[in-house]
């Protein structure tokens, strides 16, 4: 571990006071991306296992689309997409007539839990692999860093041991009150969780967060994952399809970011919209005839199930079945390999509560930080 890249100077740098005043509630908000709990079954990971035990924790689900930044800003926020805003990784921006990543604060429309702590004086730290969720949420912590923006590697195991040992740096920290760590899901990517490679990524990571643990015994724990993942071996191109029906139609790849060597711009779920709205009946009809498609769903209806904001989403939303994915190909359809999420098979997620007593309910992530129920004492 290369040390040169923490936090010295900080506020989430590690600093002991000889004689300081006793150190203060310790609170990590902790989303391990990709982390589904199949994961954990299949692997070994004694730190965690004993937290869960002494803990609350339960299997629950995440917010629809099952995606990063939906799910991550969901968490930050305690609140579901309709309020927040962050309907997909990608949507189409009238007011730039193209599509863009939502991975800036600005997309953002409700505050995170970073400004409910700093009224009530916390200081806090955000250490995160991706840059594009620490400039969607983590820019509003008192301190922030991101492995990408170092320049450290986005496509190996280290990256999520950096982010934890920057973590376990952050709350060394006096001064620290509140951590929010987030991790990278490459290794989910690239490896189911029977293989050797993913299970050492596990072991690894379980080593780290038990030095956390250790570190410090009164720690208040609130983990989660943002999705699972699943293995798709086949692949619909939903606007090649409508082409070949004579329908002009924008297709909006939900998952769709820059870090496209994790899933090639490949996912559960896709939104559409159509030139000519008086189509959306026929369009309808193709998708539901069309094998690997498991739900079309019109805007209202996918924004009443899934609490959604209307003008971020599309004339239809599409839902992949467990072993299919929706997004632009060569070709209407074809066999692919890649392991990917995005649909309702990837949204059950574990939720644990550790280092306290939990009396609000525990279904969702995001009931892990609504409500503020994380802020008070237990």
């Amino acid at each position: 571990m290369n040390r040169r890249y923490f936090l010295a100077g900080s506020a989430a740098s590690a600093t002991v006071v000889r004689g300081a005043a006793p150190a203060r509630r310790k609170v990590m908000i902790c989303l391990i991306d990709g982390f589904g709990p199949e994961y954990i079954a299949k692997s070994e990971m004694p730190n965690l296992h004993r937290a869960m035990k002494e803990g609350t924790y339960k299997i629950g689900r995440g917010a629809m689309p099952s995606l990063t930044n939906v799910n991550s800003a969901s968490l930050a926020t305690g609140s579901f997409p309709e309020t927040h805003g962050i309907t997909a990784n990608t949507f189409f921006d009238p007011e730039q007539g193209k599509i863009v990543e939502m991975a800036d604060a600005k997309y953002l429309k409700h505050p995170t839990l970073f400004a409910s702590a700093h009224k009530k004086g916390w200081k806090s730290a955000f250490v995160g692999a991706k840059e594009k969720i620490r400039s969607l949420i983590g820019v509003s912590a008192h301190s922030s860093i991101s492995a990408e923006k170092q320049g450290i590697r986005m496509y190996e195991a280290e990256t999520t041991y950096w982010v934890f040992e920057q973590g376990r740096q952050a709350l060394r920290n006096p001064d620290v009150d509140l951590l929010y760590l987030t991790t990278s899901d490459y290794i989910m990517h690239t490896y189911g969780p029977e293989t050797a490679e993913s299970q050492e990524h596990l072991k690894n990571l379980d080593h780290h967060l038990g030095r956390i643990l250790d570190d410090q015994p009164k720690l208040e724990m609130y983990l989660c994952a943002d999705h699972g993942m699943n293995a798709k071996s086949r692949a619909v191109d939903p606007e090649r399809l409508l082409t070949k029906h004579g329908i002009n139609a924008r297709a909006v790849p939900a998952i769709a970011d820059k870090h496209k060597i994790h899933h090639k711009d490949l996912g559960g779920s896709i939104y559409i919209d159509l030139e000519k709205p008086d189509q959306i009946k026929t369009a309808m009809a193709i998708f539901q005839a069309e094998p690997g498609i498991e739900e079309v769903l019109l805007r209202a209806d996918a924004c009443k199930r899934f609490r959604l904001m209307p003008e971020r989403t599309g004339d239809l939303f599409l839902l992949g079945d467990k072993i299919t994915a929706l997004g632009a190909l060569d070709q209407e359809r074809r066999p692919v390999a890649v392991r990917t999420h995005g649909s309702l098979h990837e949204a059950a997620v574990p939720l644990l509560v550790y280092g306290r007593k939990w009396k609000a309910k525990l279904e969702t992530s995001i009931d892990l930080t609504a409500g503020r129920a994380w802020e008070e004492t237990a």
